[in-house]
């Protein structure tokens, strides 16, 4: 983790008022650096820098982080939650065969909107996922 990395989600705790701990620094980091973590994989990778850590831990800093918007859960067809860093709306494309998430800066907000105008919702949230098979899983 780089100083910068630790500093930023440091002033991010502190604008949410929610307590600095290594352990929160520790999630913060381990989603930023994955892009998109299972609490099981965020588990992992902690407990090896925290060994004492309990998974309960980890759900309680997640939950606490998801109450102030810093991390977004995302609930994907066929596969565990999600965790990702709160960024722009955005689609995520899922791998059917690997799980890989990846996300795609396309006109989100047009197309949003263009559901709303023909459904006459009013839509408050929206999470666009589009499943298929990624270019690696296309050739193995």
């Amino acid at each position: 983790m780089t100083n910068e990395m630790a500093t930023d989600f440091e002033t991010l705790l502190h604008q949410n008022n929610l307590k600095v701990t290594p352990q929160r620094i520790a999630i913060l980091n381990e989603i930023a650096v994955l892009g998109h973590a299972t609490i099981d994989e965020i588990y992992e990778k902690i407990k090896t820098l925290y060994p004492s850590i309990s998974l309960a831990t980890i759900y309680k800093n997640i939950i606490s982080l998801q109450e102030v918007n810093i991390i977004h859960e995302l609930k994907l067809p066929n596969q565990k939650q999600h965790y990702e860093i709160v960024k722009s709306p955005h689609i995520h494309l899922v791998c059917n065969t690997c799980g890989i998430i990846v996300d795609m800066d396309v006109p989100y907000h047009k197309f949003v909107q263009s559901c709303a105008q023909q459904s006459d919702y009013k839509i408050t949230e929206a999470m666009i996922a589009l499943l298929g098979i990624c270019p690696r899983c296309q050739i193995s």
